[in-house]
């Protein structure tokens, strides 16, 4: 079943992709903002109550209610699979948006791919301006988000997906993502910032460590794989400055960067990993507008990588 409706749900999402501003969201941005504005009490302690019912709350819902389909009707549960991936998957939200900025660029507009950055960027982070990027750095700042956003959108889902009963997986990793990216927001002044969303961020981590370790090597096996297990190995067991280990973002990133040959790391964090006398930037290139298909090729080919080994799996359970 979990096969199926992956497919099922994939081939839905590349006809007609979910807008951002959909009712399910909304609605889901409405309970976090509950849960942060009246359990918040200043203490650490009142973020751990708060991942408790609206992760955990959610999660077990859903679950209860897919148990309840399943028990009645093997279709209705299957149904309640896809609907649920509908809204947690989001391979659209990455190359689409990667595909309007490579468009702008190739037409040599570069202000109508800044402002398609800042209106894609901005959707996570409300303060974000691309007006004043060169364009190499525009175009790595893509492949940045979009990579990042296709582990957020679907490899993570498709892990907890996968390893957890029914739905549960897919609403426990993307509930677990967006409480650990929303309540960690700088608080608007004079608003001093508190630890509301320390318990979410550190458990957000854990949570997206072995999805993360995965994509690695998803991309690795699809890509260059000698360049892209050189480049995890020189950023395994290093997180970087100011990260909370396991650093599952500097993985991807430096994974992809060897996969692709591109330097998808910023200047100076691709600098502290990468740079050795002889070998300065892991002979990495700097990324060019075309590289953003490459990169939508890269995650398209892991993508489906795993899909096939998923239905292998079935099969060999269904044999056993």
């Amino acid at each position: 079943m979990a096969w199926l409706s992956l497919v099922i749900t994939l081939a839905l999402e590349q006809l007609r992709a979910l807008p951002n501003d959909n009712p399910v969201y909304g609605t889901v941005r409405q309970f976090s903002a509950w849960a942060e504005r009246d359990l918040n009490a200043g203490r650490p302690r009142h973020g751990v109550y708060a991942w408790l019912l609206v992760v955990l709350g959610l999660t077990f819902a859903v679950g209860a209610v897919w148990s309840v389909l399943l028990s009645l009707n093997w279709f209705l549960a299957l149904a309640l699979n896809v609907l649920v991936l509908y809204f947690a998957l989001g391979f659209r939200q990455f190359s689409h948006r990667g595909s309007e900025i490579q468009i702008a660029l190739s037409n040599g507009d570069l202000n109508a791919a800044r402002r398609e950055l800042t209106a894609w960027k901005r959707q996570s982070d409300p303060l974000y301006s691309a007006a004043d990027l060169a364009e190499d750095e525009l175009v790595r700042q893509a492949i940045e988000h979009g990579l990042l956003l296709s582990q957020r959108h679907v490899f993570g889902v498709f892990f907890w997906f996968v390893l957890l009963p029914g739905p549960m997986g897919a609403v426990f990793y993307r509930m677990a993502e967006h409480s650990a990216r929303t309540w960690s927001r700088p608080p608007d002044p004079p608003t001093p910032p508190d630890r509301f969303g320390e318990f979410a961020q550190t458990v957000f981590a854990w949570i997206d460590w072995a999805p993360a370790w995965l994509t690695a090597l998803g991309y690795a096996i699809v890509g260059d794989f000698e360049g892209a297990i050189y480049c995890w190995r020189r950023v395994s067991g290093r997180p970087a400055e100011g990260a909370r280990p396991p650093d599952s973002r500097t993985l991807i990133l430096a994974t992809a960067s060897g996969a692709l040959g591109l330097r998808l790391l910023p200047a100076a964090q691709a600098a502290r990993y990468f740079d050795e006398a002889g070998n300065e930037g892991a002979g990495l290139a700097e990324p060019r507008a075309s590289a953003v298909r490459s990169v939508v090729g890269l995650v398209w080919r892991a993508l489906l990588l795993w899909l096939a080994l998923l239905l292998l799996l079935t099969f060999a359970s269904g044999f056993a």
